[in-house]
């Protein structure tokens, strides 16, 4: 939530190469901190073997849940990836004024955290579904509002809360699809959640080269009305309590 906006900012102030000495300097310290205090677990007595756990792909609901986390993705980065040239070219802020931007778009994705969390719980394909409609209001009107005091903030404020909340989401409905074997679920949603990424920005790249900038917003929320239906349809096939 507050990487890049922080490496904007260092960017702006010292260059992009001290954001990048800065991010190893952390990646080093980070990595001695788990190497000293991280505890040891010991082996379980019965793992499940590898076969097992790659026999959930058989199914046809962690397929669809698999799809649904590439899409949703997808969505976000097709926008996200492009958010600071946006901001920048088309409302017409400066570098350090773009920073606090992505900064406060990151602080309410704590919020966006804790309504995930509380509704992953219950539904989690439902909570899929919420939060990819808001996301989709929150991608449509940056571009009208960009010039405007009040609504881009609130316009920021509903993409940030929605894209924090889809990253808690979709990782514990991945997990809650297969219990079974849930490390291994886990790995898909970020497989899948990886790809999303690279389609997206190249998607993105895409709209801006033959549609311009300010159309990033709409090719992604429509990305992200694909993955609406897709949730709405696993819904259907299993509409049990968990939704998952």
């Amino acid at each position: 939530m507050f990487g890049i906006p922080i490496g904007t900012l260092i960017s702006d102030a010292f260059g992009w190469r001290s954001a990048f000495l800065v991010l190893a300097g952390l990646a080093f310290a980070k990595a001695l901190l788990l190497a000293v205090y991280l505890p040891r677990t010991a082996a379980k007595k019965n793992p499940v073997s590898i076969l097992s756990q790659f026999g959930i792909l058989r199914s046809r609901m962690m397929q669809g849940h698999v799809l649904l986390s590439v899409l949703v993705f997808s969505g976000m980065f097709t926008a996200y990836t492009y958010l600071a040239d946006m901001l920048e070219r088309l409302a017409g802020f400066d570098g350090s004024l773009v920073g606090w931007c992505l900064m406060g778009f990151g602080a309410v994705g704590l919020l966006g955290n804790s309504l995930g969390g509380r509704m992953v719980d219950r539904h989690p394909l439902i909570a899929s579904l919420v939060f990819c409609a808001f996301m989709v209001v929150g991608m449509v009107a940056v571009v009208p509002s960009i010039h405007s005091v009040f609504a881009l903030p609130v316009a920021l404020a509903i993409w940030g809360i929605t894209q924090a909340a889809l990253f808690l989401v979709s990782h514990v409905r991945l997990i809650k699809a297969a219990p079974q074997a849930p490390a291994f679920a886990a790995s898909l949603n970020i497989a899948g959640a990886n790809l999303g990424i690279g389609i997206g920005a190249m998607i993105g790249g895409r709209v801006i080269d033959h549609l311009g900038l300010g159309n990033v917003g709409f090719a992604a929320a429509g990305i992200i009305v694909l993955a609406i239906v897709l949730a709405v349809l696993l819904i259907r096939r299993d509409p049990g309590p968990l939704a998952a």
